[in-house]
């Protein structure tokens, strides 16, 4: 992806071994990129709760279109 704005967010409740690390390794796909933690989300919460999936997701998604227009890079 070179240095195009990339967002991760990660769902830490229930999460299955192994599964940090590599939400952590996606990271690398960008040069721009921020890691968001959800600590009390699950993976179906995510998609599923759609007052937290705007809360954190639609959030993620309205940053990246904000960084690619203003040139700026994503924030945590």
């Amino acid at each position: 992806m070179g240095n195009k704005p990339l967002i991760v967010v990660t769902a830490v409740k229930d999460a299955q071994a192994g599964w940090l690390p590599l939400q952590a390794e996606m990271l690398t796909l960008s040069t721009n990129s921020v890691q968001r933690v959800a600590q009390n989300a699950t993976h179906t919460s995510l998609t599923e709760d759609k007052a937290e999936a705007v809360g954190i997701w639609g959030k993620a998604i309205l940053d990246v279109v904000a960084a690619v227009r203003s040139g700026t890079p994503p924030t945590q």
